[in-house]
């Protein structure tokens, strides 16, 4: 009988260590979820699994954290246990930047130095406001290269519940985008349109800077060599994307020429034009207003050819940003937000990869476009509100318009078209026509251009000589999507789009209703540890009671 059971417990002993000994060889894991949240997408594990050298992860979430980021910090530390389970030349640490600092604000300037910016969260528990500062990012490390990665998607008017389920869906995508940056050893081309007026350097400096971890960009002059034109198309074919951000002189048929062979040999462009002409300076003087008048750029065939057609009229919208004006005289000014419906707040098409999980974009003095039947496939990315107003030229522009009441009974002219991407074979406006200078004309190959109803989309504030970061309006401390949403559609054009399918993935994450919370709050804090403890006593009373029976018995 001895024997039998020391076989038995034995054999138990070894079945249970062969068991461990093949789960700890066999690395696998049964995501259950219905949005698979717990699973790396295939371009996600595509990407990571050839990895052959050490990638460390340093995450600044830890420690004393307000509730919404607990759940950000648990979701990253899910994501990077999934990625170490494809790859175990990844490992992470969570590290908390408080530990061993005693003074609050020198930590914050010394981590700000290195662009590791603080997150002001306000708590309000039991009638008592808390205010603490959370670090929501990470560093990822390669080699001798360090980069720096946000955690926390923020778009304007998100709630902060909203705002971290929307960076808990964009975590992937983060990752992987540092991922990408980290390795990148041979950038793509971009060459920036500097002649016809376009875009001072300091008004794009925060977009281009944010393009440099992905890309090499340089200046590009269409009339460097006006004698021998042929030196200019074949330099511009040397560069991935044209980038044209918002031209003032008009394009010659030379340079037609080359912007048009540049397409036909699959070079991408991106078009951001101002269709009407409105002096800013002039609006914003003394006199308060200004005239509208159309931007001749004589880009209208080509762009006709192309498949789209750009109208000289302006879009006004209902949903609008706010400018600030000031109102009393001198000591009893006040600066204060009127709406401006020459400003629309635009929501890019969130079915698209290039705008899903993008907030607002500003437009300013925007202009609509109809776009035309060919053989390309169109794709509209952003469209204005359905209560929009189209406003013809000339016309008088008038700050005082914004004090006055709006009547929304007016903005009847439905959505209207301010920014779209069109891929395939272009055709030539040149096709049958004599040529401005000899060049060898090849088979048209596919090719992408985005273009948008507005010049001024990149083009980022400056406050005492310094350009601000694109997006911010140092006005109404306000902050719209501009940089994300023009860095996606880079991404797009050039053809880096595979991780652009990251912001797509959508997961369900259900999150406490705060005013439930704080009102009853307390009564399921209190049902949730004494019901447990009377479901025991009253477990124990029938097992007491089952057990004087049976002794009875």
């Amino acid at each position: 009988m001895f024997r039998t059971n020391f076989l038995r417990i034995l054999f138990v002993f070894l079945g249970l260590l062969i068991i461990q000994i093949i789960a700890s060889r066999i690395n696998y894991r049964w995501d259950l979820t219905v949005d698979k949240r717990y699973s790396l997408s295939d371009e996600s594990i595509a990407f990571i699994k050839p990895i052959k050298k050490s990638i460390r992860v340093d995450v600044f979430l830890n420690g004393k954290l307000p509730q919404e980021y607990q759940r950000l910090r648990s979701e990253t530390e899910i994501l990077l246990q999934s990625v170490i389970a494809q790859n175990d030349h990844f490992y992470y640490e969570f590290i908390d930047p408080y530990k061993g600092s005693t003074n609050t604000e020198q930590l914050i300037n010394e981590m700000s130095q290195y662009g590791l910016y603080p997150e002001l969260v306000v708590e309000n528990t039991n009638q008592v406001t808390e205010q603490s500062y959370v670090f929501p990012w990470m560093l990822l490390n390669y080699e001798d290269r360090t980069i720096r990665v946000s955690l926390l998607q923020k778009n304007l008017g998100d709630q902060p519940e909203k705002r971290i389920l929307q960076s808990i869906q964009q975590l992937e995508f983060a990752l992987m985008d540092g991922i990408h940056q980290i390795l990148l050893d041979e950038k793509k081309k971009i060459a920036v349109l500097k002649s016809h007026n376009t875009s001072q350097d300091i008004l794009i400096t925060s977009f281009l800077q944010d393009l440099l971890p992905y890309y090499n960009l340089a200046s590009f002059d269409l009339k460097a060599f006006p004698i021998t034109p042929q030196k200019t198309l074949e330099n511009l074919n040397r560069f991935d994307l044209l980038l044209v951000s918002n031209p003032k002189e008009s394009f010659s048929n030379t340079e037609k020429f080359i912007l048009d062979q540049f397409t036909q040999q699959g070079g991408n462009s991106l078009f951001l034009i101002d269709a009407v002409n409105v002096q800013k300076d002039s609006l914003y003087s003394l006199s308060g207003s200004t005239v509208s008048y159309g931007n001749l750029l004589e880009l209208d065939d080509l762009f006709f050819k192309f498949g789209f057609r750009m109208r000289q009229e302006i879009v006004k919208d209902l949903y609008s940003a706010p400018i600030v004006l000031a109102q009393g005289n001198e000591n009893n000014s006040q600066y204060l937000p009127y709406p401006w419906p020459y400003n629309p707040l635009a929501e890019p098409d969130q079915s698209n990869s290039i705008g899903s999980a993008i907030g607002n974009v500003l437009f300013q003095f925007a202009s609509p476009m109809d776009t035309l039947k060919n053989r390309l496939k169109k794709t509209i990315l952003i469209k204005s509100s359905p209560l929009s107003k189209i406003e013809g030229i000339p016309s008088m522009i008038k700050l005082k318009t914004a004090t006055e009441p709006i009547k929304p009974s007016v903005f009847t002219d439905k959505e209207q078209i301010l920014g779209l991407v069109l891929e395939g074979k272009f055709n030539s406006l040149y096709t049958n026509r004599i040529y401005p200078f000899e060049w060898d004309v090849k088979k048209s190959k596919k090719a992408r251009i985005a273009v948008f109803g507005d010049g001024n989309l990149i083009e980022n504030q400056i406050d005492k000589g310094k350009p601000l970061e694109l997006g911010y309006d140092k006005w109404t401390n306000n902050f719209y999507s501009n940089k994300q949403f023009f860095k996606n559609t880079i991404h797009y054009l050039i053809g880096e789009d595979n991780l652009l399918r990251l912001r797509s993935k959508e997961i369900k994450i259900a999150m406490l209703d705060s005013e439930k919370v704080n009102s009853k709050g307390s009564f399921w804090t209190y049902f949730s540890v004494f019901s447990p403890l009377i479901f025991l006593f009253i477990i124990g009373l029938f097992f007491n009671w089952f057990r004087n029976k049976s002794y009875r018995q």
